[in-house]
């Protein structure tokens, strides 16, 4: 992890619901301990339905529930699935892509991205190279003023000790 996965998805969440290229937007995070019933919960809410009504509801109930949301076009943002048999299993609820709706998963499991869908477009983020890190650093911390030979120094340790990983 820490490659940016979360941040880009969060950010590219963001831009869809202020340009409203789709009817609804839901982000949740599924995480090494899966529940389906807990997320499907979740993305429901996410959508703006109340939270009374779907607590009485069982994981059957949810998914027809689920299911009935897709007259529009949404975009589901499933964030940090660990199995495949997860994602699976959730399918079997998302969106139907025929009219335009989608489903983007973040993943740090290659075989997951992978075995998602055939149609499935896979972008893997890559790790900085030494000149990136320090860029990014500079850009961050010193707003690109002139530094001085010690916190030049210390700061170059800093992005060294990241490997590669844009920790700002």
């Amino acid at each position: 992890g820490g490659v940016g996965k979360t941040t880009l998805g969060r950010k590219l969440n963001k831009i869809c619901a202020i340009e409203q290229k789709f009817d609804c937007c839901a982000w949740v995070s599924v995480s090494q301990h899966f529940n389906f019933e807990d997320l499907l919960r979740r993305i429901i809410k996410s959508f703006g339905f109340s939270a009374e009504k779907l607590d009485e509801m069982n994981e059957q109930d949810l998914e027809r529930y689920a299911m009935n949301l897709y007259r529009g076009v949404n975009i589901w943002w499933i964030d940090d699935v660990w199995h495949k048999e997860d994602w699976a299993i959730l399918r079997r609820s998302s969106p139907d892509n025929e009219k335009g709706s989608r489903v983007i998963i973040t993943t740090r499991i290659k075989d997951v991205a992978e075995g998602s869908d055939v149609r499935t477009y896979v972008h893997e983020l890559r790790f900085l190279k030494p000149d990136e890190s320090w860029q990014l650093f500079c850009d961050k911390a010193f707003w690109n003023l002139r530094i001085d030979e010690g916190l030049e120094k210390l700061g170059r340790e800093m992005v060294e000790k990241c490997r590669g990983l844009p920790l700002t």
